[in-house]
């Protein structure tokens, strides 16, 4: 029988964390109605206090080319909103490339922190520190009653969103996330896709995230997030088993065959790896595979998504046919480093990052 992480139900479904605050300067209009001049004055402001805080590097989304664009993206640095903003938009990125400030999206900040696993209260103290400084000579609109003022008016209040990615192919299986959404929407939740509000789930991958921030202090926020992520965690884990006891051997041969065909292939397209990784992924949450380290296992998904691939594996090639070659090569020579089966020892380290 496979061994599921009864041990460590968060650490086998919690991919990241992220805290996001929403603030404005009183003294301009919300970006919809910003002007190109109106625009450069705030994101010269930003530049300047984020500056004495740590290193940032700005990116001016009206200037950098649209792969760039894509790349930071798809590292979760920026939003489609910002993309879609970009003749007045810009985002400030931390130098250990966590903390984003992004610039003249929906609201004039939307300063974020994400780091890997399940650890929202340091999420939130970083952020909060980011955030204090770059308030210290910068006047947030603000209002006594109605707290921080947005664009939109669900993020009246704290301005605080408070998520996590979570893997939950349990709950998907048995469509247990579509009953659960009324319960979560009347307790101030929502699920969405990998990239954020209006995205499509992407390989079992959701982002449960507060929707109520008005009346709530960040504490609140915290405290609920928190346990609303202790309650998923524990729900998927008793559908996974039930997915074993249902049909162990073929899940089993489902994952193995996946695994099989992203290590033995010449040719890989971004398609088939996507699909086989998410088989080589529920192979590890089924406990057919072992993964020391998931966060590496999550990273290597991540640098293996187009542009981020191109980028850094062969960043002049435009030749598909070639990245799809090379592409097979690098899983080859990764993916075993990265997991094995079941009570097989563990596979020699060294060039684990080999390609990415």
């Amino acid at each position: 029988m496979s061994e599921l992480f009864a041990d460590d139900p968060i650490g086998s479904t919690v991919t990241s964390t992220r805290i996001r605050l929403a603030r404005n300067f009183s003294s301009y209009p919300f970006p919809d109605k910003l002007g190109a001049a109106e625009a450069r004055e705030i994101v010269r402001a930003v530049g300047y206090e984020l500056d004495r805080l740590d290193t940032f590097a700005e990116y001016d989304l009206g200037k950098i080319s649209s792969d760039e664009a894509t790349y930071l993206l798809e590292r979760h640095l920026i939003s489609p909103d910002l993309i879609r903003r970009r003749n007045i938009s810009s985002v400030f990125i931390s130098s250990d490339g966590e903390v984003s400030v992004m610039v003249n999206e929906e609201d004039h900040l939307r300063e974020q922190y994400i780091l890997r696993g399940c650890d929202l209260y340091k999420a939130y103290e970083r952020i909060s520190g980011i955030d204090d400084g770059i308030g210290r000579s910068v006047n947030f609109a603000f209002d006594e009653r109605l707290g921080f003022l947005t664009a939109c008016p669900s993020n009246l209040g704290t301005g605080m969103r408070a998520s996590v990615m979570m893997f939950l192919p349990g709950l998907a299986k048995y469509g247990k996330l579509e009953e659960l959404l009324p319960s979560l929407k009347s307790n101030g939740l929502t699920v969405r896709g990998v990239f954020g509000e209006g995205t499509a789930a992407e390989g079992y991958s959701y982002q449960i995230s507060n929707e109520r921030t008005l009346g709530l202090s960040e504490a609140d926020i915290l405290s609920h997030m928190n346990e609303v992520t202790l309650n998923f965690a524990d729900l998927e884990h008793r559908f996974r088993q039930r997915m074993l006891d249902e049909d162990e051997l073929g899940y089993r041969d489902l994952c193995l065959r996946a695994y099989g065909a992203l290590t033995n292939c010449a040719v890989l397209s971004v398609k088939e790896l996507t699909a086989g990784m998410v088989k080589v992924k529920l192979g590890v949450a089924l406990g057919f595979f072992v993964a020391d380290d998931m966060g590496a296992l999550n990273d290597f998904i991540e640098n293996m998504r187009p542009v981020s691939f191109r980028r850094g594996n062969c960043p002049d090639s435009r030749d598909e046919r070639e990245q799809d070659i090379l592409r097979a090569e690098i899983v080859h020579k990764v993916l075993p480093r990265l997991i094995r089966r079941a009570g097989e020892k563990r596979a020699d380290t060294d060039g684990a990052g080999v390609g990415i």
